[in-house]
């Protein structure tokens, strides 16, 4: 089983790939930060190190999409290849990616690494405004994050809502404004796993933006317990 937590810079990937992992037992998979050999510079001088960037990210993220989806193992990734033509574009559009990198290399490129690989059995799209975004990105205070344009980030929220609205595989969109990411584990986590071993399993839960609310009503209801959310993995 292949799945795959997506969306914007700050939404809260990373805690929900960590904490899906520690409690399910499947194998998580992050983005490479550590170890980028151009990310420090592309945050320095975007323009310049723009397409270099771009192009570690496409087949680093390919490299390790082709092999889980061939590991035979349950993983849980953080961030997909699909994301990276977003910011690729983002940064086209911005004056920040010329034309002959993106439309004559880049995109020639990523569509025929993504037309190789197995979709992910689920893609999760964690959904947030724009001000809950630029706040948790300063709550999380990433030295690398510390200039970040609210402009940026609003064309590539949109950029992102387009992307997923027309996702054409098994998806499901989790508005997070009401579910609280700085904690490890509570009512509210346990009914998103929910949510997300239904969709899975049997695709009743429709692709529609789910927020807590609603999911508390198409779901029973869960006691706040470590052993009560791994019966719903058994």
């Amino acid at each position: 089983m292949f799945i795959i937590i997506s969306g914007p810079i700050g939404v809260g990937k990373s805690t929900v790939t960590r904490i899906y992992s520690q409690v399910t037992n499947y194998e998580p998979l992050f983005e490479t930060v550590e170890g980028h050999p151009y990310l420090e510079k592309f945050y320095l001088n975007s323009k310049e190190y723009s397409f270099r960037t771009q192009a570690f990210f496409l087949w680093d993220r390919f490299n390790k999409h082709f092999k889980m989806v061939n590991s035979g193992k349950n993983i849980v990734a953080d961030r997909s290849i699909y994301e990276d033509a977003i910011f690729a574009r983002v940064l086209n559009l911005r004056g920040e990616m010329d034309n002959d990198d993106y439309y004559k290399t880049y995109l020639p490129h990523f569509k025929l690494l993504t037309s190789i690989l197995r979709p992910p059995d689920l893609m999760i799209y964690l959904k947030a405004s724009l001000d809950t975004l630029l706040y948790r990105i300063r709550k999380r205070s990433r030295d690398m994050e510390k200039d970040i344009e609210p402009e940026y980030m609003r064309l590539l929220l949109e950029n992102y809502e387009e992307w997923i609205a027309d996702y054409p595989h098994k998806k499901l969109i989790v508005e997070t404004e009401d579910l609280d990411l700085t904690c490890d584990l509570h009512p509210e986590w346990l009914l998103f796993f929910k949510a997300i071993h239904q969709k899975v399993l049997n695709d009743e839960l429709p692709d529609e933006v789910i927020g807590l609310t609603k999911l508390k009503q198409e779901l029973p209801l869960i006691h706040s317990s470590r052993e009560k959310i791994l019966e719903i993995f058994n």
